[in-house]
């Protein structure tokens, strides 16, 4: 858990929101298929809606979609969006900032 908070505070610096890092990592890796928000929180411990705000600024970027629902079910799925070369860039930087270690005594 003290990897994902690493992570969690990178993200912050990096993109403006603590789970960002997580959803760019699940869309890139999730290709076509999507990702449902539910699935992606039970995996990492948290709730569903510590990822919406990002999934919109996603969507407002044009760089991720909500997907219409599927028949009988009420989860919500989102897919990427964009150019392959975009998503192989953000998620090769969302693999940097997890095999980053910060000095101690760093801010």
């Amino acid at each position: 858990m003290q990897r994902a908070e690493e992570l969690r505070r990178l993200s912050a610096g990096v993109f403006g929101n603590r789970y960002r890092a997580e959803l760019i990592a699940a869309l890139a890796a999730a290709g076509d298929d999507g990702v449902c928000l539910g699935d992606l929180a039970l995996s990492q411990q948290v709730t569903s809606s510590v990822y919406l705000p990002s999934a919109h600024a996603l969507i407002a970027l044009g760089l991720a979609e909500r997907l219409p629902p599927r028949a009988g079910e009420r989860r919500r799925w989102y897919r990427r969006r964009g150019s392959a070369q975009a998503w192989q860039s953000l998620a090769a930087t969302v693999a940097r900032l997890k095999e980053h270690h910060t000095p101690a005594g760093a801010v």
